[in-house]
């Protein structure tokens, strides 16, 4: 057999880093302002939709600890109390990996019912963690509608998933 060169393990590297890269990419782009009066506070969870996919599809190129570190990133970028994402991000993880079976041969509807079941919690448990470090109750609205829009993206962000699993990681 043939050692691979160097190229070629450059080449399977980037295949391989391109989910965390990507939602790492995602962490930033939720920061990025639209000018869009109270945007910030329902921006959709571009890095959730991405954890809940790659857990299902390509658990194996998304290391907890690399989503840890996103999930800091991402607060530090968006100011909310640190470690709030990056726990979500690993609760989101390890739920959608103990339900990976069910899901990963499943048509995509209930891919996606599959991903708002396991949100809602997640979504709910964000929301109460921002209540107890604020030492008060925070509304819920803004956290209903992040949830309401992260799951209506999703289709659209897990199509770009989709072909990106397929041409570019394999």
């Amino acid at each position: 057999m043939m050692r691979p060169t160097a190229t070629q393990r450059f080449d399977l590297w980037i295949r391989q880093s391109t989910p965390m890269v990507l939602t790492t990419l995602l962490a930033v782009l939720s920061v990025i302002t639209v000018g869009i009066p109270g945007y910030a506070s329902v921006v959709p969870g571009y890095t959730a939709m991405a954890t809940f996919y790659w857990a299902v599809f390509r658990p194996d190129l998304q290391p907890a600890s690399a989503l840890f570190l996103i999930g800091v990133l991402q607060d530090i970028l968006t100011g909310t109390p640190l470690g709030l994402t990056a726990v979500s991000l690993l609760l989101l993880h390890a739920f959608a990996l103990s339900q990976r079976r069910a899901l990963i041969t499943k048509p995509f509807l209930l891919t996606w019912v599959g991903f708002m079941v396991i949100q809602l919690p997640i979504s709910i448990l964000a929301w109460l963690m921002m209540s107890v470090l604020q030492f008060r109750l925070v509304g819920p609205e803004p956290a209903l509608f992040q949830y309401l829009v992260t799951v209506l993206g999703f289709p659209v962000v897990a199509w770009v998933f989709v072909r990106l699993h397929r041409y570019v990681v394999r």
